[in-house]
């Protein structure tokens, strides 16, 4: 019963997480993890040329690669929030949002 409870205490840990930060690419990462104008250009033209994008968050500047980063792309302007689920190291996005 004890392996069970343990189970059910971690999976409720990752999953409905929620992070703020900024999106970046696997090449810079934390680097281009702010909002400014240079760090958001650097990180929509490494994209563009084919690095993965990843989450930089704010505070701590934890770098989060994704399972479905291609729902990333269109977040590149703005702080955003995700909610998701962290899965073999990797955040899974449930739902993406611009922060203002």
């Amino acid at each position: 019963m004890k392996l069970f409870t343990t189970f059910l205490c971690l999976g409720a840990v990752s999953f409905g997480m929620e992070l703020t930060g900024w999106i970046s690419d696997a090449s810079c990462g934390a680097g281009n993890g702010n909002g400014s104008a240079g760090s958001r250009a650097c990180a929509k033209s490494c994209i563009k040329d084919g690095s993965a994008p990843v989450l930089v968050t704010d505070g701590d500047g934890k770098v989060y690669h994704f399972t479905n980063g291609d729902l990333a792309k269109t977040h590149l302007d703005a702080k955003v929030k995700i909610t998701g689920e962290l899965k073999d190291g990797k955040l899974i996005i449930a739902k993406i949002v611009d922060v203002k």
